[in-house]
């Protein structure tokens, strides 16, 4: 009996002995679990305080090397070269800003549950400084492209460019979101492992977070704002498309009589090549008919009918030597050649808006055409009486200058 107590004794006491040595066990793997989370958590604040100091030595680096490429492609433009240093500056206080928190001192004071808040709070707040400052970045470079392209650029090949660029931007973004809020993924894993963090855990931004990221998106706007104002006016960009008006001086009565209104008897596309054989057969008009071709590509010939003494059914010959044109109203192309027809529209002086309201009045349902110095230029059926005193001259145009050249001739008809 005597011995099995002791028996019994003896495995207690081995029992306490084995639960003392497994207890022990426990104690150091947590001590090494604590230690391995810590260095974890500690790569991940060195690596912000690494970037802190990236940033207070690369921005300032960035707006030197800005200012002078400013300085090669757009000269002395202090309205860009004063944008692109705030702008530098305001993205280097804000992430300072947004980094400021993570500091050792957190890690001293095992402070986890304020560094796990920060870490979260950082990625939201990083996502949207990303977004406001790629926003702005993109308007600016937009802007430089379409200065530096000017306006013989096509438009095939631009829009792929502004493509590219908006594209590029973007994957630039993202993977600078994923490279910058990387280890706060690792360091809210490892808090989030903590038993005594896992019931307190803090998600989301405060009220002082919230008012930052107001401020943070009002300066942004204003960048915006500004970059615009830079690329639409300091940039001088040429617009997609461009009214513009020629008027004739109040005081100006004179005209070179080279422009005039027919009615379209017949018309004819005939080869090149059979043009003079053409004009051959038809000389035997008589009188009554005038033959003219027409200023496009394709050889159109056209039998005008004489409406007056004089042959055409307005001229400036009819009005007493008297100009026609008042005004043009033209919508200039984003470039050239011009791949449709651009809108011109002759408004007449009072004298040749009475005629032009007499003869759409004769010649409703019948065709008209308007030549300048012995050229088709334009020709439409006439649909109803027009008493607006204007029409319509829609033409393709192959350069910047034919197109301003005619213009010119015409308001001095």
């Amino acid at each position: 009996m005597e011995n099995n107590e002791n028996n019994n004794l003896n495995e207690l006491d081995q029992l306490k002995a084995q639960y003392e040595t497994l207890k022990q066990q426990f104690d150091q793997q947590e001590i090494v679990n604590d230690r391995l989370m810590k260095s974890s958590i500690k790569q991940g604040t060195d690596f912000y305080r690494r970037n802190r100091m990236r940033s207070i030595i690369m921005c300032p680096l960035a707006a030197i090397f800005g200012l002078l490429g400013i300085k090669l492609w757009f000269g002395n433009n202090l309205s860009l070269s004063l944008f692109w240093v705030a702008f530098m500056f305001t993205c280097l206080v804000i992430e300072l800003v947004l980094t400021r928190k993570f500091q050792r001192k957190t890690l001293g004071n095992d402070d986890l549950l304020v560094l796990s808040h920060t870490a979260r709070s950082f990625k939201k707040l990083f996502s949207v400084f990303t977004v406001l400052n790629y926003s702005t970045g993109l308007i600016l470079v937009c802007g430089l492209l379409m200065s530096l392209v000017g306006t013989n650029y096509n438009g095939g090949p631009m829009m792929l460019t502004f493509l590219a660029v908006v594209v590029g931007m973007i994957v630039l973004g993202i993977s600078e979101v994923r490279y910058k809020t990387r280890p706060c993924d690792e360091i809210i894993r490892q808090i989030d492992a903590s038993d005594n963090t896992i019931i307190n855990r803090k998600t989301g931004i405060d009220r002082k977070q919230r008012w930052f990221c107001v401020a943070m998106l009002v300066a942004f706007i204003g960048l915006d704002i500004w970059a615009y104002t830079i690329v639409g006016t300091y940039l001088k960009l040429p617009p997609m498309w461009r009214t513009v008006e020629y008027v004739r001086a109040d005081n100006d009565f004179s005209t070179e009589g080279k422009l005039a209104i027919w009615e379209v008897f017949a018309d004819k596309v005939v080869p090149e090549k059979d043009v003079p054989e053409m004009r051959q057969a038809l000389s035997v008009l008589n009188d009554s008919y005038v033959l003219m071709e027409d200023s496009s590509d394709e050889v159109r010939l056209y039998v005008l009918k004489k409406n007056s003494q004089e042959g055409p059914a307005i001229s400036s010959a009819i009005l007493g030597g008297k100009p026609m044109v008042k005004k043009i109203v033209v919508t200039k192309p984003c470039k050239y050649p011009s791949n449709g027809s651009i809108p011109m529209i002759v408004w007449l002086t009072p004298e040749a808006y009475q005629l032009w309201h007499e003869y759409t009045k004769r010649l409703t349902g019948k065709r008209g055409a308007v030549s300048i110095d012995g050229v088709v230029v334009q020709e439409w059926k006439i649909m109803r009486n027009l008493d607006n005193g204007c029409f319509f001259i829609m033409r393709e145009w192959s350069s910047k200058e034919e197109l301003e050249a005619f213009c010119e001739q015409l308001i001095r008809q």
